[in-house]
């Protein structure tokens, strides 16, 4: 039995930053995972942010699109402790300003649900309060941008000693030590050689 790879990742720490994560490889051959088609709202689906999966016009894909780029230059900034970029903060607020779902009880299962008149709106808009929340609260400290060199990705550190390096220790951590390693041992093999 083959396990199909995950097609998106989220554990960056925050969904906001689980958006911008949609770019791989940003730092040398960006692979944007939201550019197949149904993409962009199967991200919605799998972030829960839908109950199930949206139809999305090409105008709202651009949407969800524009709010990656603009959490991503929000906190590339917050990482890097340069001011936040006044035009990328106005659009963040803008998107966050839509209304959230309204949770309501049903009677016959005693559950909730979460009722939005506009479903791809109110999952932006949750996208975006998780940032204001995120860049405008203490984790803003804590924003890191992976030290493998080919990867960037932008993750909260909530390690106790924030000394959190890359976004995933079994993917860019493991490469990075691998790496390590390759060099350690190819550095002795030319000693050696050489003696």
């Amino acid at each position: 039995m083959t396990i199909e790879p995950q097609e998106f990742r989220f554990n960056s720490g925050r969904l906001s930053l689980d958006l911008p994560a949609t770019i791989r490889r940003r730092a040398s051959t960006p692979q944007d995972v939201l550019a197949t088609s149904g993409a962009p709202a199967r991200w919605l689906r799998d972030a829960f942010l839908t109950q199930g999966l949206l139809v999305l016009s090409s105008p709202e894909e651009r949407e969800l699109l524009a709010l990656r780029d603009t959490i991503w230059n929000l906190a590339d900034a917050a990482a890097g402790q340069r001011p936040l970029p006044e035009e990328a903060v106005a659009h963040l607020n803008k998107v966050a300003s839509h209304a959230l779902a309204v949770p309501q009880l049903d009677a016959a299962s005693g559950r909730t649900r979460l009722i939005a008149d506009d479903p791809f709106r109110t999952a932006l808009a949750t996208v975006a309060r998780d940032a204001v929340e995120l860049l405008g609260g203490p984790q803003k400290a804590k924003i890191k941008a992976c030290a493998q060199t080919d990867c960037r990705m932008l993750f909260v550190d909530a390690s106790r000693s924030s000394r959190r390096r890359w976004c995933s220790m079994d993917r860019c951590g493991s490469r990075a030590k691998g790496e390590t390693f390759r060099q350690r041992h190819a550095g002795g093999a030319h000693e050696h050689s050489g003696a």
